[in-house]
């Protein structure tokens, strides 16, 4: 994968006048974890471009005024629930030779036979796993073939996952990632989730961990 670049620049607006800078096009961010955090400041499309590409792998930060970059993961993302504008994010700055631990996405390929006939439906149970790897070594996703599921009594399992041997996978082995289910057990449990769906309102929508937001014009 291409490597991602992200320009920065030093931040001293804080608290509620960080709207003003949105108005302008800008995002405020922090940049925190092997030094003192930072507060920085980019244009927003430009840091949804680069999160969007980087999709949990390695952003290289350039900060102005800074000689070198900084390799650094996106660990929280806040964006408004109707627009989806960009509202914040912080970055964790990371060291390339130290191991850490990252959720990875399971992304299904492949059709079972059943599925293809409509004879049965594909129930995911589980969306991501737990890693530790080198940050170079970060994957993207995890493709998990489900075309071999050719009986109600098939499953693939978190054991069941081929990585390579700089990964060491810590979700348990026996979590179950995806099996087949009857399709007339599956619209009755559609017809239950909508009897007792519940939306409830919020103003912006948190995606991982990271650093605690410093601005409280949020709440």
């Amino acid at each position: 994968m291409d490597q991602i670049e992200l320009e920065v620049q030093p931040r001293s607006v804080v608290g509620k006048k960080v709207k003003a800078l949105r108005r302008e096009g800008l995002v405020p961010c922090v940049v925190y974890g092997r030094t003192d955090s930072m507060n920085i400041q980019t244009p927003a499309l430009d840091a949804a471009r680069a999160i969007g590409q980087a999709s949990g792998q390695l952003i290289t930060l350039k900060v102005d005024g800074e000689d070198e970059g900084r390799m650094v993961l996106a660990r929280e993302v806040q964006r408004d629930v109707i627009s989806g504008q960009l509202l914040h994010a912080d970055f964790l700055e990371v060291d390339i030779t130290e191991r850490l631990q990252v959720s990875v996405p399971l992304l299904l390929v492949g059709e079972p036979s059943l599925v293809e006939a409509n004879e049965a439906v594909l129930l995911q149970a589980l969306n991501e796993v737990e890693i530790e790897c080198l940050p170079t070594d970060i994957l993207q996703s995890i493709e998990v073939d489900v075309s071999g599921l050719e009986d109600f009594s098939d499953a693939i399992y978190v054991r069941d996952l081929q990585l390579p041997s700089t990964i060491e996978l810590l979700t348990p082995g026996d979590e179950m990632i995806a099996r087949l289910d009857t399709i007339e057990e599956e619209e009755e449990e559609e017809e239950e989730e909508a009897l007792f769906e519940v939306v409830e309102p919020g103003e912006v929508e948190v995606i991982g961990r990271g650093a605690e937001e410093e601005e409280e014009e949020e709440e």
